[in-house]
């Protein structure tokens, strides 16, 4: 039951977060759309001309920033914020793709479904750092490094899938 209600959990911070960034490209002017989302993914406004560094960096800055969160006390509660935070870059970014007609295919098959799976590799690796309120114990317990590997090895790989399909596939 608990494991379940942890997914559940994991799955409404994503929803949120991913809708909270559409409506949030809804409101912002597209020129600052366009600045944040350089930032994050280049992929996104400049499309085969970006570089493939940055994006790569951006997602290992996500992982490291909550790592470091949760190392330090006052901080941890931090760490879920971080994993909300990629959900809304990724909602924003998905409302900017789709206004600026990137063609159905191309954002089903590269941008939807690899984006989706990172964020919930996050939320997943932000749990185990510091886990939800309701799986807690009361005992100092300490934290599952094989499964924080685990989830870092797949979220690489995950990412080498996707970087294979946009720059050979997509191009």
């Amino acid at each position: 039951m608990i494991r379940s209600l942890s997914f559940t959990y994991l799955f409404v911070i994503l929803a949120v977060g991913y809708l909270g960034g559409a409506l949030l490209f809804r409101e912002m002017p597209l020129a600052s759309v366009e600045k944040l989302l350089v930032l994050f993914d280049g992929r996104v406004v400049e499309d085969h001309g970006a570089n493939f560094i940055r994006p790569m960096l951006m997602n290992a800055t996500f992982f490291l920033v909550a790592f470091a969160f949760s190392l330090v006390k006052k901080l941890r509660f931090l760490v879920t914020f971080i994993g909300a935070l990629k959900c809304v870059l990724f909602g924003l970014s998905t409302g900017f793709l789709l206004s600026t007609g990137m063609k159905m295919l191309s954002y089903t098959v590269w941008w939807f479904p690899f984006q989706l799976a990172i964020c919930f590799l996050l939320l997943l690796f932000c749990a185990i750092l510091k886990p939800p309120f309701f799986i807690r114990t009361v005992g100092q317990r300490s934290r599952n490094d094989k499964a924080l590997l685990f989830l870092l090895g797949l979220v690489i790989l995950i990412t080498a899938i996707e970087y294979s399909i946009f720059y050979y596939i997509l191009k």
